[in-house]
């Protein structure tokens, strides 16, 4: 026997996801706190920023420092420092002193950091992230987070961050051998400085590269953000539908509706005052009311079997219904239901009713 192949299942195919998101999609995952952001990006920037907030701001925290040094040395010297509160005096002063010093600095950071954030995800503030999900609590759902493509990428760039780093201080104190033996036989006012400004552009060049590794990893993250929120075709036509509407739904709906306006219409018939036929193809049913109508008004129309409908309920309402193929043409193309017939009608129509005037006259 020759064995039967497998069966194919072509939607497997279908679910690939290789179609750009949509933006509606883009906006149900930003609601949902997902987007593209680096991490190492905003830290670089804060980093970035305490230095130059330092360099800026480094005589003012020099003399706050200088103040505290002097209050502390006054207490040593005075009376009162054999006051049980004299300890208690001293860490307020200090404390005050280091706390304005260093607060513009933390604004700053702050400020850059939230201004970072916002150039990588633009002003948004979800709620959705914060939420109680039960399955974080899933062992499994964790090791599965755990062992995971993500997580040995994320690894592999924490791993080459760190190497590049080190590579760079090992560089910078090694570049000049002899500077920090030296620097230890100076007076300390002489070698702070040189200390200070090896610091400086030691930390300088690893934060700005930092920054650029920052760069590369949120280019990383827009990449694979862009790659997890990509749709298939199918997610698109059953978004179209939600948006658009289901079109077997709609049909449906305009279905009923014409059913409803019909049954309006043919519920007008046996107010009218004479049907005009073409004669089997086309019915129309005219009212006029001289005291409350200024024209005669079409109240039902139809081809047909609506027609055909529309003759028989004037069979049984005893509204005359007269042949004129002309006028009854006219009348279906030009006039819709519930509006006055057009004044270049109007003597067409006058005879009609004049004719059925008289017939009711003479009956």
């Amino acid at each position: 026997m020759i064995p039967r192949p497998g069966r194919f299942d072509i939607q497997f195919f279908a679910e690939n996801r290789t179609e750009p998101a949509t933006p509606r999609k883009r906006q149900k995952s930003r609601e949902e706190g997902q987007t593209a952001k680096s991490q190492d990006l905003s830290a670089a920037v804060v980093i970035i920023a305490g230095l130059l907030g330092v360099y800026w701001l480094s005589m003012i925290i020099w003399r706050n420092l200088l103040e505290m040094f002097r209050i502390d040395a006054e207490h040593l010297s005075s009376p009162l420092m054999f006051d049980s509160s004299w300890w208690v005096r001293t860490f307020a002063e200090g404390a005050k002193s280091f706390f304005l010093g260093w607060l513009p600095i933390g604004l700053f950071c702050s400020l850059c950091a939230v201004i970072g954030l916002v150039y990588q995800v633009g002003f948004l503030i979800s709620t959705k992230p914060l939420a109680i999900k039960l399955d974080r609590l899933n062992p499994v759902s964790g090791l599965k987070k755990i062992i995971s493509i993500r997580t040995l990428v994320e690894l592999l760039k924490g791993i080459a961050k760190a190497l590049v780093l080190l590579g760079m201080l090992f560089l910078g104190l090694s570049d000049e051998p002899g500077l920090l033996t030296s620097i230890m036989m100076y007076p300390l006012e002489q070698g702070t400085p040189i200390i200070i400004g090896k610091i400086w552009n030691l930390g300088l060049r690893m934060a700005l590269v930092l920054l650029f590794l920052g760069l590369c990893d949120y280019l990383y993250q827009k990449w694979e953000f862009e790659k997890s929120i990509k749709m298939s075709k199918q997610e698109i036509k059953d978004e179209y539908k939600q948006m658009e509407g289901d079109p077997l739904v709609k049909r449906r709906i305009r279905q009923k509706q014409r059913e409803l306006a019909q049954h309006r219409m043919m519920s007008d018939v046996p107010k009218a005052d004479v049907v005009v036929t073409n004669p089997t193809l086309i019915a129309v049913a005219v009212q006029y009311d001289q005291k409350t109508m200024s024209a005669p008004v079409v109240v039902a129309k139809g081809e047909g079997f609506t027609a055909r409908k529309i003759r028989d309920i004037a069979a049984v309402n005893d509204i005359p219904v007269l042949e004129n193929k002309p006028l009854a043409r006219a009348l279906m193309a030009q006039v819709e239901v519930g509006e006055s017939i057009p004044m270049e009608l109007y003597k067409a129509v006058a005879e009609v009713l004049a004719l059925v005037y008289r017939l009711k006259k003479s009956a």
